[in-house]
């Protein structure tokens, strides 16, 4: 954290005053409740807290450019962070975003630390069509580190291809590099985002002979979004597969989701989603063999351009669980 402080202000003094500095941020609270008695969800990380009001995320956003680069810096706070980045090593627990890119005409280069490039849902919930995060969102990758390219190929189509230190890892392993791919289309009422990933999920350290042969995870994830009118659709289905452990059987897991929103007013829409994930192996997926899934109904309402009030009932169900869980939002986006 701090060599990297010191060389964004070093950026600032040599660019001078031709540079362009931009400070944005969201702030995501929630309050949840649930009869079943219980103070978390264990199979969330964004919104899990039960029973008490709750900082999900407070993000600043720090950007610096000057002629073709850009220095982003974005530290963070909250539940969100906690919860995700707690094996990291401390300086990092803190930095949502940080990555120097190089841009030339339609080309980009970076280097750092990236949100996730998979599915169309971020942890910066002002921005999404539901309240809550889907459960395709919360079981990818939060966060990528290392090398993206993007490319700008036609108007309505770019590519990001990434070379990464893994599924979710922030320090170097010292294992080979994983790489993943983005194609984007986009059309009038349409947006196609398709997204690859193969690489290493190996643990760091020394590997056994097993996890030496059988740490290569496959993955792949489409998603859509459909504006029609007052209508918003949105969809994401994924699939992977892996072997580990020594095993030589292929495990596979896949989920699919189907999101809406309809706008009643400017300020006001209506959503909802219903979703499922199948994981019977527990490769991601740690808290149910057999199908699980959810549906929740809500509303949204701009107060301001930039502050929001939300309401979602969420119903999760699986094999051997039934939670109903009644969230109530304050979002600030600024």
């Amino acid at each position: 954290m701090k060599n990297f402080c010191i060389l964004f202000l070093s950026a600032c003094f040599i660019f001078g005053a031709q540079a362009q500095f931009a400070l944005s941020g969201t702030y995501d609270t929630y309050a949840a409740l649930s009869k079943k008695g219980i103070s978390s969800l264990p199979f969330m990380v964004s919104h899990a807290k039960i029973g008490t009001y709750d900082i999900n995320l407070l993000e600043i956003e720090l950007a610096y450019t000057q002629n073709h680069f850009k220095l982003q810096f974005s530290p963070a706070i909250g539940s969100y962070m906690q919860n995700n980045y707690a094996t990291e090593t401390p300086y990092r627990r803190f930095i949502y975003e940080s990555y120097l890119q190089y841009k030339k005409g339609k080309t980009e280069l970076a280097y750092g630390t990236f949100s996730s490039p998979y599915t169309q849902e971020t942890p910066r919930g002002v921005d999404q069509l539901n309240a809550t995060r889907s459960l395709a969102a919360e079981y990818v990758p939060y966060y990528v580190s290392g090398l993206r390219w993007t490319q700008q190929w036609k108007p309505n189509f770019k590519s990001q291809f990434f070379i990464t230190n893994g599924w979710q890892r922030l320090v170097f392993s010292g294992q080979r590099p994983s790489l993943g791919l983005l194609f984007q289309w986009e059309f009038k009422k349409w947006k196609w985002n398709w997204s690859h990933f193969y690489g290493d999920v190996a643990p760091i350290g020394k590997l056994t002979p097993e996890l030496g042969l059988n740490r290569w995870r496959f993955f792949q994830e489409l998603n859509m979004a459909y504006q029609l009118q007052r209508w918003t659709l949105q969809s994401c289905v994924y699939g992977g597969a892996q072997k580990r452990n020594g095993d030589n059987n292929l495990f596979l897991w896949g989920q699919a989701n189907l999101q809406a929103a309809y706008a009643l007013h400017p300020k006001l829409n209506l959503v909802g989603r219903a979703e499922l994930i199948y994981d019977p192996k527990q490769v991601v997926f740690a808290y149910d063999t057999g199908a699980f899934g959810s549906l929740s109904v809500g509303w949204q309402y701009g107060i301001t351009a930039n502050l929001q009030v939300a309401q979602e009932f969420r119903y999760f169900k699986g094999k051997q669980t039934n939670i109903p869980v009644c969230y109530s939002f304050l979002r600030l986006k600024f």
